[in-house]
């Protein structure tokens, strides 16, 4: 049984011989255009100068060749996209929690931490937790919910507004438009610096998989409050 071939991966640029048009728009190695010439007479002051005759632009009419050093041409390449790579965020969502009773340096501190995940380019949900007889005032996570807002209004706009979903209260926040993210090594140097995260021991306040949660440290006053 035969199997099909597999064809063979298009060259990212046709040079010297592969180039068969039979003339070119060519540009010197400084960057100046010489002007529309015989491909021959292009690749012979290519092979003259020490150059390869490389097809930057096929689709123009005529194709449009540069003298190039393609070997030096594809390792700065390589460099840029390396370098691009290193410097592109992927939004995530984190999540910070709160309780109706956090206190207010609790709270502060939710915020700084917030604030950091916008900056970095992140979207945040904000989650106020309601237990027991908490889930009859409601409006005091309603007013925490408005001054999240009122204190992140500089980098960040509200992308879902405050919803009910079981005894959560949730609202989703996200980078204004102008926000430029840290880049890699920037966000890299700043998850290394201590942070007050903690992991729940309330399993019915487990984060998600893939969110980052912000919690009282235990011993914290404002911690025994809430759970009172």
């Amino acid at each position: 049984m035969a199997f099909p071939r597999t064809p063979p991966p298009k060259p990212e640029h046709r040079l010297n011989d592969q180039i068969r048009v039979r003339q070119v728009r060519l540009i010197d190695e400084n960057g100046q255009m010489v002007g529309v010439v015989p491909t021959d007479q292009a690749r012979l002051l290519a092979r003259e100068r020490g150059y390869d005759l490389v097809e930057v632009s096929p689709d123009a009419v005529p194709p449009v060749c540069k003298l190039l050093d393609y070997g030096k041409f594809k390792y700065e390449q390589k460099k840029k996209n390396r370098k691009a790579k290193k410097t592109h965020h992927v939004q995530v969502l984190k999540e910070v929690r709160l309780r109706p009773l956090t206190e207010e340096h609790d709270f502060l501190t939710k915020v700084k931490h917030a604030r950091q995940f916008l900056e970095e380019g992140d979207k945040v949900l904000f989650t106020v937790f309601f237990k027991g007889r908490e889930q009859a005032h409601k409006e005091i996570g309603r007013v925490m919910m408005e001054r999240i807002k009122k204190e992140l209004d500089e980098v960040a706009k509200v992308e879902r507004d405050v919803s009910m979903l079981g005894p959560r209260m949730q609202m989703q926040m996200t980078p204004k438009p102008g926000v430029k993210p840290k880049s890699s090594a920037e966000k890299g140097k700043s998850e290394e610096e201590p942070t007050e995260e903690a992991t729940p021991t309330d399993p019915t306040e487990a984060a998600t998989p893939d969110q980052t949660q912000v919690e009282v440290p235990k011993g914290d006053p404002g911690a025994e409050a809430q759970d009172q």
